[in-house]
C-alpha cells in the first residue's frame, strides 16, 4: 500500500462495499488520484467479495461488468 506508483498504467479499480479490504480498496483510490494516474474507483454498492461471480445473474453486476469493459475500450483502445 506503500509502494510508489510513479507511471502506473491507467487502472480501474471496481470492489464491492462488502468486501472485506473495501477501506484499503478506498484507500488505494485514494493513491492513485495522489500520484495523478489516470484511474477510476467504483464501490459496488452491498457488493462481495468475488462480486463478479454475479455475472449473469445480478443485474448490478452485469452493470458494473459493462462499464469495465467501457473504460477499458476507452482507456486502452478496443
Amino acid at each position: 500500500m506503500n509502494a510508489d506508483l510513479t507511471g502506473l498504467p491507467p487502472t480501474a479499480l471496481h470492489y464491492g462495499e462488502y468486501e472485506t479490504f473495501a477501506g484499503e480498496d478506498a484507500d488505494f483510490g485514494r493513491r492513485l488520484a495522489d500520484f495523478k494516474i489516470v484511474s477510476e474507483v467504483r464501490p459496488l454498492p452491498a457488493g462481495q467479495h468475488s462480486f463478479i461471480l454475479g455475472a449473469g445473474r445480478v443485474p448490478e453486476v452485469d452493470r458494473a461488468i459493462g462499464h469495465m469493459g467501457q473504460w477499458l475500450r476507452q482507456h486502452l483502445g478496443s
